[in-house]
């Protein structure tokens, strides 16, 4: 117990008395890890709110990437076409926005060694992960939310297309 809440002292979650802090209000509003509601809202002061939504999305499911035994180097091959040598997250966002873009198609998936199901639950956590940020930033604040990110709507960002326009 004591551990959780250091933990949650640490993100700033907490006070020193034990309280819940303005931020960790708001964090509390998302079905995440504590670490994971805090990446969602520094996101926005960052400017990088539709990238993170995706990678929390597809880091709140199992594992995308299939590896069968008997086409392991195959797999690893796929696998290596999607990496971002900067990040595992960005490869994950790499392969959602793929995924997109190739019309949620389980047949892409599957030729892609990538679980169909687990892209399909994922996409239901990023619509589930944006109605509650649509929710704390209101209304209003969402237009400039929207406003803020417009410049990531490109063809290089469909997952930024998708968030406008499920609003």
């Amino acid at each position: 117990l004591r551990t959780a809440l250091s933990i949650l002292w640490t993100l700033g979650c907490l006070d020193d008395g034990g309280r819940l802090t303005p931020l960790g209000r708001r964090m509390v509003e998302f079905p995440l890890d504590p670490p994971l509601s805090k990446m969602l809202l520094v996101a926005d002061a960052l400017g990088c709110v539709a990238d993170v939504l995706t990678i929390v999305s597809m880091l709140s499911v199992p594992s995308v990437f299939q590896r069968p035994k008997e086409r392991m180097e195959e797999a690893d091959a796929m696998r290596e076409k999607f990496s971002v040598p900067e990040s595992d997250l960005l490869t994950l966002l790499n392969v959602y926005q793929q995924w997109l873009s190739n019309e949620k198609r389980d047949s892409w998936s599957n030729s892609h060694f990538i679980h169909a199901k687990a892209l399909h639950r994922a996409h239901e956590v990023h619509e589930q992960l944006f109605d509650i940020l649509t929710l704390i930033y209101a209304p209003a604040c969402l237009v400039i939310f929207i406003r803020r990110h417009q410049f990531l709507a490109s063809a290089s960002h469909p997952s930024t297309l998708y968030i406008m326009s499920s609003s």
